[in-house]
């Protein structure tokens, strides 16, 4: 009779324990990238009222026949997979996409979590949200990652230093239908036009008829606005000294020949920094342009003689030293990827290697966990990389709180990796991992561990009754 009441009694105690860890699973069903636990149950001992017994010639085969003495609680498990994505738009957010643990360290020691809620301290190191630091690999100062791991610091003031131009490339197309000939310029007296001379004392001017202006001497057309009619596609690019002056590069392409010869001459010119004027100044030396110009084969490539001989091709600018301090500006020009067909011409600068100083705007973390710094002249460069930890079985780690993880003997050791390497997910800023708690299964869990316990308390008010009709046997 007491062996119903003491199994009554250990199953209340279980699936109090059920109901407790159910209850805490709906209270973190907000809580960034939580885990549901579960709990499962096993039988404890059981009595033998009667052992089995096999077959014999006189008499069958029986079984054991035995009386179980109540359940224990046999686990309480993780649910390790990942939670549902929750986009923020918050660029130190990151979300883990796939296998693995970001590795935050502390005074306290390394811990591990999916919780990719992070933010730049006051001193620049990406912390979480408890001022765990967060790990991985710092850059140095050319942007290179060096594989030592360290705290990830972000010079949030960083300034980029800038770099003078050594290679242009240019891209894009010539308009195969674009006319031949000396371009022409219509001019408006009322406009003002900016006309320098190889030599001012060969330009005399001398004053007519009130209103009327004559001016005699070799005139140079060097209107950007107005040499359309001939020229089968223009580039305008910037190119960058040591001191990170501007100084902006015109390359005229203009048809040569007849339509059949696809041949293009190339006139190169310095835009002022005004933009009204356009000269060949003296202080630009352009050399490595083919003397007979650029040809192009019938499918609207260049030939492989002028790929060769536009190799050389190069602008060098001699800068006002006395003004700024700077060196010359000596740029490769790469005209190789430019094409002619019957379209818009249109060509334009692909890349440029030089950049004017810059300081950083802003910074991202791409799904390689490479954080990179972002600077206002459009330049980038590699400030580190958050590294991921996986583990041979994580449903071996520990639970420590604050959305926290530790190591055990049956979780295995950390292993640092890349994201991306490995068995390891890769990372999404922008967004944080959702808590994996599914609600209905969770209630569906409640209701019947209440039934569970309101059997079992039935049981041992049932037995409560037995016992009290065996004491009234005596009166």
């Amino acid at each position: 009779m007491m062996r119903s009441m003491s199994s009554a009694v250990t199953s209340l105690k279980n699936h109090q324990t059920k109901m407790d860890v159910i209850g805490n699973n709906i209270a973190n069903v907000s809580t960034t990238a939580y885990k549901a636990a579960r709990v499962t149950f096993k039988d404890t001992f059981n009595q033998m009222v009667r052992g089995a017994s096999g077959t014999s010639v006189d008499r069958g085969g029986i079984n054991p026949s035995q009386v179980g003495l109540g359940m224990t609680t046999n686990s309480i498990d993780n649910a390790m997979d990942p939670g549902n994505i929750d986009s923020t738009g918050i660029g130190t957010d990151v979300f883990i996409s796939g296998a693995g643990f970001f590795e935050v360290k502390s005074a306290d020691g390394v811990f591990y979590t999916r919780d990719g809620n992070f933010t730049p301290d006051e001193e620049g190191y990406l912390v979480t949200r408890d001022g765990r630091f967060v790990q991985g690999y710092q850059a140095d100062a050319n942007g290179n990652i060096i594989e030592t791991k360290d705290r990830i610091r972000i010079p949030l003031s960083d300034i980029k230093e800038p770099r003078a131009t050594k290679n242009v490339t240019l891209v894009g197309n010539l308009d195969s239908r674009a006319g031949t000939g000396i371009a022409k310029m219509p001019t408006d007296i009322k406009q003002i036009y900016n006309i320098i001379p190889d030599d001012p004392t060969k330009v005399p001017a001398t004053f007519g008829d009130k209103g009327k202006y004559s001016l005699k001497g070799e005139y140079s057309d060097n209107d950007q606005e107005k040499r359309t009619s001939i020229i089968g596609a223009t580039a305008t690019f910037k190119v960058y000294d040591t001191l990170g002056g501007a100084h902006t590069i015109r390359i005229d392409f203009i048809k040569q020949g007849t339509p059949q010869d696809r041949k293009y001459a190339l006139q190169v010119f310095y835009v002022s920094p005004d933009g009204k004027s356009m000269v060949p100044a003296d202080s630009t030396t352009i050399s490595g342009i083919p003397t007979n110009g650029i040809q192009f084969k019938e499918d609207g490539k260049l030939t492989d003689d002028s790929k060769k001989a536009l190799e050389n091709f190069s602008v060098k600018l001699m800068t006002n030293a006395n003004i700024n301090g700077s060196e010359d500006v000596n740029a490769k020009i790469d005209l190789t990827g430019v094409t002619m067909f019957e379209t818009k011409g249109e060509v334009k600068s692909q890349t440029n290697d030089g950049y004017p100083l810059g300081k950083m705007t802003k910074f991202s973390i791409g799904s390689d966990g490479i954080v990179t710094a972002i600077y206002n002249n459009g330049d980038r460069k590699a400030l580190g990389q958050i590294v991921l930890a996986t583990f041979a079985n994580d449903n071996g780690l520990m639970k420590e709180g604050d959305n926290l993880w530790s190591p055990t003997q049956n979780s295995g050791d950390p292993n640092i990796v890349k994201p991306g390497s490995g068995s390891a997910g890769v990372l999404q800023s922008g967004a944080l991992e959702m808590s994996n708690v599914d609600l209905a299964k969770e209630f569906t869990q409640m209701i019947i561990t209440q039934r569970g316990f309101q059997a079992n308390a039935r049981t041992i008010s049932t037995t409560d009754q037995m016992l009290e009709e065996l004491v009234n046997l005596k009166r």
